[in-house]
C-alpha cells in the first residue's frame, strides 16, 4: 500500500509504467518509438524514455518544437511525469514553461486532447500531471511559439490497459453439445472462420448457462459477445449477462450487467457494465428448451491488485505468454 507500483504490459497494480525500457515484448528496448521535431547534437529523443533522469532529449531552437512517444497500444493514461533539465541558468530551466502535454490516438502533434499545460518545473525536478484517464496511444509534449527549445530529461506515463481477462479464466457450462466445449468461448477465436471448432454450445434445456471464472475480482467495464453466424442467430435473444462473486445457483443470481435483445449472425456486440465488481461472469437464457451458443466472450476492465499475491500471479501468467517483464520499483 505504501509505494506506487507501475503497470507492466497493461496489468494494473496500482499505477503502471507504460513505455519504459524495463518492459519488452519482442521489441529491442532501443526501438521504442520516441521521436522529436529536431535534434540538438546527440540529445536523442529516446533519452527521455531510458529510465535515466540525467540523460535528456533536446531539440534545436525552432518554432513549436515537439517530442512524442508511441506506447504501441491504446492505454487509459492517469498521469504523466516530466523531469526538467538540471541547470544553474534560470533561462535554461525555464524553457519547459508553457509546454503542452497531449494524449490521444492521432499521430498528429496538435489534434489530441490536452492533458495539462506545464506552468513551470524547477531545475532538475520531476513534476506529475493528472490526465484523468484520457485514452491514447501517443503522448506528445510540445511548446507553442517561435524560438523555443524543448528539453526533456525523462517522461513517464502511468495508467492501465484493461485487457481481455476472460482468456486467462476457466470456463464451464450447464451442458455440452458434442465437442462445443465451454473453453471455446474464451480461446481468442471468435469462431467466424471455424464455427464448429471455435464456439461453445449447450444442449437444448431449461435455463442453459455459461460461466467464466476470472480467478480474481475485477472491475468490469464491458463484456463483448460474439454470436454464431451459420444459423439460429435468434438463440442469443434474451441472454442475461451477470457479474459477481457468488456461486449460488452456479453464479446465476449475481447482479445483471445487461440483457441481450439480439445480436446479428456473426456479429460482436459490446455491453457496458459500468465498473461492476466480480470474479464470475455468467451468461444465461431463462426459459424452457433453450440452447446457448457463444463464439466468444471477452471481458474488459481494471484490476485493483492491492493483494501482492495477485500481482505475482499476473506476472507469472505474463511470463507464460513469453513476454519478458522486468518490474522496476523506486
Amino acid at each position: 500500500m505504501g509505494g506506487e507500483m507501475r503497470l507492466v504490459m497493461g496489468f494494473t497494480f496500482k499505477q503502471v509504467i507504460l513505455h519504459k525500457t524495463y518492459i519488452t515484448h519482442t521489441l529491442h528496448p532501443k526501438r521504442k518509438t520516441a521521436t522529436q521535431s529536431s535534434m540538438y547534437g546527440t540529445w536523442y529523443s529516446e533519452n527521455a524514455v531510458d529510465g535515466v533522469r540525467d540523460s535528456c532529449s533536446h531539440t534545436n531552437t525552432q518554432t513549436d518544437p515537439w517530442w512524442r512517444v508511441d506506447l504501441m497500444k491504446v492505454y487509459r493514461v492517469n498521469r504523466v511525469a516530466i523531469t526538467n533539465r538540471q541547470s544553474s541558468y534560470s533561462e535554461i530551466a525555464s524553457r519547459i514553461n508553457g509546454a503542452v502535454i497531449r494524449v490521444g490516438n492521432i499521430p498528429d502533434i496538435y489534434s489530441n486532447p490536452i492533458c495539462a499545460v506545464v506552468s513551470t518545473i524547477p531545475s532538475g525536478a520531476t513534476a506529475s500531471f493528472s490526465c484523468g484517464g484520457i485514452e491514447g496511444r501517443y503522448v506528445t509534449v510540445h511548446i507553442p511559439g517561435n524560438g523555443k527549445v524543448l528539453t526533456l530529461c525523462e517522461v513517464e506515463v502511468y495508467g492501465y490497459l484493461g485487457g481481455n481477462w476472460a482468456v486467462d479464466g476457466a470456463a464451464t457450462q450447464s451442458s455440452t453439445f458434442g465437442n462445443w466445449f465451454s473453453e471455446k468461448a474464451i480461446d481468442g477465436n471468435r469462431g467466424l472462420l471455424q464455427l464448429y471448432t471455435g464456439c461453445s454450445s449447450t444442449l437444448n434445456e431449461t435455463n442453459p448457462w455459461w460461466r467464466v471464472d476470472l480467478r480474481y475480482i475485477y472491475r468490469v467495464s464491458e463484456v463483448v459477445v460474439t454470436n454464431r453466424k451459420d444459423c439460429c442467430a435468434e438463440q442469443i435473444n434474451g441472454v442475461e449477462i451477470r457479474i459477481g462473486n457468488s456461486l449460488e445457483s452456479n453464479g446465476n443470481n449475481n447482479p445483471i450487467c445487461a440483457v441481450i435483445p439480439a445480436i446479428p449472425a456473426g456479429e460482436s456486440y459490446s455491453y457496458s457494465c459500468a465498473g461492476m465488481d466480480g470474479r464470475y461472469v455468467n451468461l444465461i437464457i431463462p426459459g424452457d428448451m433453450k440452447m446457448l451458443t457463444l463464439c466468444e466472450v471477452e471481458v474488459y476492465g481494471e484490476a485493483d491488485l492491492t493483494d501482492p499475491s495477485i500481482g505475482e500471479n499476473i506476472l507469472k501468467r505474463v511470463r507464460e505468454r513469453n513476454i519478458i517483464v522486468d518490474l522496476f520499483l523506486h
